[in-house]
């Protein structure tokens, strides 16, 4: 009785350990489409795309509407460095 229960627990001890090592090694393992994707996605946001110097334009008109709109010079400096810190940061960090 008594070496049932200790063969029971050195079994369970023994599982949990196998399971434990078997699950560790995929922790290490390598993405093989994680450098796939990496340079679609420098052409599409990187510094040389297109995207950047449209969202340069799109963001001054707007924010030169906004201006227009509130009579009140300061909201294109809001718009403006809103639109733009993120997008500057992004570009900066990030490519």
């Amino acid at each position: 009785m008594k070496m049932s229960k200790k063969l029971k627990s050195m079994t369970k001890i023994a599982a949990g350990s196998l399971s434990g090592l078997l699950l560790a090694t995929s922790v290490y393992a390598e993405d093989k489409l994680s450098g796939a994707m990496g340079g679609d996605v420098q052409d599409m946001l990187g510094g040389s795309a297109t995207f950047w110097k449209v969202f340069i334009i799109v963001d001054i008109v707007l924010a030169a509407a906004m201006a227009v709109k509130t009579k009140n010079p300061m909201v294109f400096a809001g718009v403006f460095s809103i639109a733009l810190i993120p997008g500057f940061l992004l570009q900066a960090f990030v490519f």
